[in-house]
């Protein structure tokens, strides 16, 4: 079985890299804050805390935040951030398929953004049932892009090119997957949609973050492959594409996904 994936190497960058623009990080929160008061949840655990990149937004509204981890690099950026006038942010050392948390003690669990990171989904999901008590609810933030995307097909050739050099990456799980997952628990869905937009990004921006090893999805392929398969990737890129310039802009929607427990 893989391991989780820690982002310890990220922790001195990952603000920087992964930060949401200022209006949509409001709306999150407002949407977040939302629910928890709908849930009469007066705090919530955030699977995969890292560094605060929720929870510090929703400490300074008054939230208290219980955050679990297994990169203590992560954590440390988090309490180096937090600010006298935030609500109490409690962190645990601890794996998403083994929580440290009592059974049916929360009324609300949020995840962003973290399930294709652990070792086992599956699991993961068990364990926040677990921890929920009757009535609670799990908060899952997504984000949907446009169907129209040139980038699709290159995805999808990374992963031949991947195979013909020996290594298999590990499969993200669908949101049709997770959903299935999820109502055999016995959750119920709602989806609350907080923004959308029209966002472009450039291939010279795409392959620099994939160069620089910048995204985690980069980080379990073997330092000995990883040379030839990005000559070979940028190749195909660039043939496919035509230019490094190539610009695409993709309709992007922001929801969270509210799936209360009996």
């Amino acid at each position: 079985m893989a391991q989780s994936i820690s982002f310890d190497r990220a922790a001195d960058t990952y603000d920087e890299t992964r930060a949401l623009p200022e209006e949509i990080a409001r709306k999150q929160t407002d949407a977040v804050v939302t629910e928890l008061e709908a849930a009469g949840a007066s705090r919530v655990l955030e699977i995969g805390i890292g560094t605060g990149r929720i929870a510090r937004p929703l400490a300074s509204r008054g939230v208290r935040v219980s955050g679990v981890d297994i990169s203590t690099r992560m954590m440390a950026r988090l309490r180096e951030q937090i600010e006298p006038s935030f609500a109490p942010v409690d962190l645990l050392l601890g794996d998403a398929t083994r929580l440290p948390i009592a059974t049916a003690s929360l009324r609300a669990v949020l995840i962003v953004h973290v399930l294709h990171l652990v070792s086992s989904w599956e699991r993961a999901l068990e364990e926040l049932r677990r921890v929920l008590a009757p009535g609670g609810v799990f908060l899952h933030d997504r984000t949907r892009y446009g169907e129209n995307n040139p980038w699709q097909r290159t995805f999808e050739k990374r992963e031949e090119l991947l195979a013909n050099l020996g290594f298999v990456p590990r499969r993200r799980p669908s949101p049709e997957v997770i959903a299935s997952k999820l109502e055999a628990l016995g959750a119920s869905l709602r989806t609350v949609e907080y923004h959308e937009d029209d966002e472009t990004d450039v291939a010279r921006n795409v392959l620099e973050r994939m160069r620089t090893r910048t995204d985690s999805w980069t980080w379990e392929i073997p330092n000995e492959i990883f040379p030839a398969f990005f000559s070979q990737y940028e190749a195909y890129v660039l043939e496919e594409l035509g230019s490094l310039e190539f610009e695409h802009t993709t309709h992007v929607t922001y929801g969270l996904e509210v799936w209360r427990f009996p």
